[in-house]
């Protein structure tokens, strides 16, 4: 078990490195748009983020599957085919993902006021998060953390300079989209580099049982969590006007550095805590293990946020929003509460422990509605957010206990 805890403290420290470095190429991407976009504009990109968030449901889903079941398989031929039948049906489902999305797209335009054609750069994205995924969960099944991290740096730098570089020959929100399909290009590219020996060698016919039949609730599950941290921005845009809508995304924008920050402890934890070896008492070890990890981070969050609200609103629009101010430290309650469901989630998953999955997505509905209800300001708004986080924090908890 002390070499179990090493791997977590360790492989948790590398990835916190170098998600940290990508979380803060991010910001700086992010503080770049707040300053150079009114704030009508950057609530259109932090609508569009969200839906790139959405989308990101596969990004996650197919890591946790592949990871799953590359954790275990140390034969190079076979998880050489492991990868090669997962791109392939990346490559189909991709395309039909994107023709649904473009049919839906003509409605989001009207409901949210989006240009069409921004809408069409953004699902570009699909692909790319199909691809990519796949990549990349081989990457942290195999437990290439380092490769893992570094991949996600080179997707985000890439992102920043052509971005910035775009807005301010005047491209606006569709530089900054492009920027964002183009990273996820590159990396997805350069993704191979760390895979060569398993690419290289001769492909073996691998055994996934139930592949499938696990697939479905991991993919359940993780779109709830995804959803439930991304839609609160969508729905601000249906119930606020423009610029509240935009001051709200600002505070939501920045609050979500505790989910993003806190991520790489539970990407560590999953393939540690699948691993075949270990029996119950040592895989609830690694939660717990994780889990104090998660709460330091979130504790550390959730001080500077109450502490300093103004200031951390000044530093990243350049002049105080008292309206993003004032929900900062509840958005960061409610962030907070979500990496820890997000934890336990993975853990459930990662055992194979996936039966009562769909009750969340009725907790997911129930939070939709929560925040469409309790909408008449952004307060009350915040505090919904922070009411329906804490129920999913509460059956992720009760999934764990069955």
């Amino acid at each position: 078990m002390h070499h179990v805890k090493k791997k977590i403290w360790e492989g948790s420290l590398v990835l916190l490195i170098t998600f940290n470095i990508f979380n803060l190429l991010n910001f700086i991407f992010q503080f770049a748009m707040v300053r150079f976009l009114d704030l009508a504009e950057y609530g259109v990109l932090a609508s569009l983020f969200s839906m790139i968030y959405i989308l990101g449901v596969f990004s996650e889903s197919i890591p946790t599957v592949l990871s799953k079941y590359t954790t275990n398989e140390s034969n190079k031929g076979k998880l050489k085919n492991i990868l090669k039948k997962s791109l392939k049906k990346s490559i189909y489902v991709s395309f039909l993902f994107f023709g649904l999305y473009l049919l839906l797209s003509v409605v989001l335009s009207l409901k949210l006021n989006i240009p069409y054609l921004l809408l069409i750069i953004t699902g570009l994205m699909i692909f790319f998060a199909f691809f990519g995924s796949v990549t990349r969960g081989v990457m942290q099944g195999r437990k290439k953390f380092f490769s893992l991290g570094w991949n996600l740096i080179i997707e985000s730098a890439i992102k920043l300079v052509l971005g910035v570089s775009l807005v301010l020959i005047g491209w606006g929100v569709y530089g900054a989209m492009f920027a964002t399909v183009v990273g996820a290009m590159f990396a997805f590219i350069v993704s191979f580099i760390p895979l060569r020996p398993i690419i290289k060698s001769k492909e073996q016919k691998a055994s996934t049982p139930d592949i499938y039949k696990y697939t479905w609730p991991v993919f359940v599950l993780t779109s709830v969590i995804i959803i439930f941290y991304s839609i609160d921005v969508l729905i601000a845009r249906l119930v606020f006007p423009d610029i509240l809508a935009g001051q709200y995304a600002v505070a939501s924008t920045i609050a979500k550095i505790i989910f993003v920050g806190t991520f790489p402890i539970s990407k560590v934890m999953f393939p540690l805590s699948a691993e075949k070896s270990l029996d119950t008492g040592h895989q609830k070890k690694v939660l717990v293990n994780s889990l104090m990890l998660i709460l330091i981070l979130i504790g550390i969050g959730l001080v500077i946020t109450a502490l300093i609200p103004e200031f951390i609103i000044f530093i990243f629009k350049g002049y105080i929003v008292k309206e993003s101010a004032s929900v900062l430290f509840l958005l960061s309650i409610a962030t907070g509460l979500i990496s820890l469901s997000n934890l336990f989630v993975l853990y459930n998953l990662s055992i194979g422990r996936i039966k009562g999955v769909y009750l969340f997505i009725f907790l997911l509905v129930l939070e939709a509605l929560m925040l469409y209800v309790f909408s008449s300001s952004i307060i009350v708004f915040s505090l919904a957010f922070i009411a329906a986080s804490l129920i999913l924090l509460i059956a992720s908890i009760l999934l764990i206990r069955r």
